[in-house]
């Protein structure tokens, strides 16, 4: 397929844009950060902020390929203004969800102390990990059509709820303290929890994504998708656990020696299976 010079210059717009959205993202999370952004990632060389603020980058990439993904109007200038705004929007929930995530799910201990002061990694790929999550859970929630800026925050408030939800149900199924192996720089224990946060983000994008019918029955396809994740998530780690590591003890690896191997093997086997869920979802 060939691009004529008007489908270029659409596409080269649409790009800016998003360069755009990207640097206003990184403004407002330098204004808002306690801390200076820059000094810490190049002075420092703070590798736990660098992990955090990736996932930042990638939350509102997220967010951006959904806005741009859903409902499309005949006007070019229109398509600017709602995809820019909306875009804008998003960025500003992203930040949103970070104070959730400091409050509500790793509310043990201060997340800027661990990631600043003691540049603890496992707290930086959570923090990484809820930023991708909420971003594709406000990229699909944005995506919507026949929906409005309404429907879209109320499904961001049932997402983020979800991984408040999740957060303690990890906590419960795993026999150690998910925040205390955290806190004690358990990179670890950090990179099962931020898999598992990623996994939940997909499958909770796909009940908020997709057309707006009624509150009924979009609220009927969350609950239900939640039903399955949660399921999903006892049997991922069933799975992990016995199949892929069968002579080992899973938790004995991340909590005990808290193997990297053994957290990153989580990390990306929970992600993997999530993806496969989603497909699998998407074509029922």
């Amino acid at each position: 397929m060939f691009l004529n010079p008007d489908n270029l210059l659409n596409a080269g717009s649409f790009l800016l844009l998003y360069i755009i959205t990207f640097l206003i993202g990184k403004w407002i999370k330098t204004v808002i950060s306690p801390y200076n952004l820059n000094k810490e990632l190049t002075e420092k060389n703070n590798i736990a902020l660098a992990i955090s603020t990736a996932g930042y980058f990638i939350g509102i990439t997220a967010v951006y390929v959904g806005v741009y993904d859903g409902p499309n109007f005949d006007s070019w200038l229109m398509n600017v203004v709602h995809i820019g705004g909306y875009s804008l929007l998003g960025v500003v929930l992203i930040n949103v969800s970070r104070f959730i995530n400091d409050k509500l799910i790793l509310y043990k201990f201060s997340n800027n102390k661990e990631i600043i002061e003691d540049q603890n990694m496992g707290t930086g790929f959570v923090q990484a990990a809820s930023y991708i999550a909420s971003g594709l859970i406000i990229g699909g929630a944005l995506h919507s059509e026949g929906g409005n800026i309404i429907t879209s925050l109320a499904f961001f408030i049932f997402g983020q709820i979800c991984l408040i939800l999740f957060s303690l149900l990890y906590d419960w199924l795993t026999p150690y303290s998910v925040h205390g192996e955290i806190e004690n720089e358990n990179t670890a224990a950090g990179l099962g929890f931020s898999g598992g946060f990623i996994a939940i983000g997909i499958i909770v994008m796909k009940g908020v994504s997709g057309k707006f019918i009624s509150w009924t029955d979009n609220l009927s396809n969350l609950a239900f998708n939640i039903e399955i994740l949660f399921i999903y998530l006892i049997f991922v780690r069933f799975f992990f656990d016995k199949v892929i590591i069968p002579k080992a003890d899973l938790n004995k690896q991340i909590a005990v020696k808290k193997s990297i191997s053994a957290g990153l093997l989580e990390f990306i086997i929970s992600i993997s299976f999530s993806i496969t869920l989603f497909y699998i979802i998407n074509h029922t």
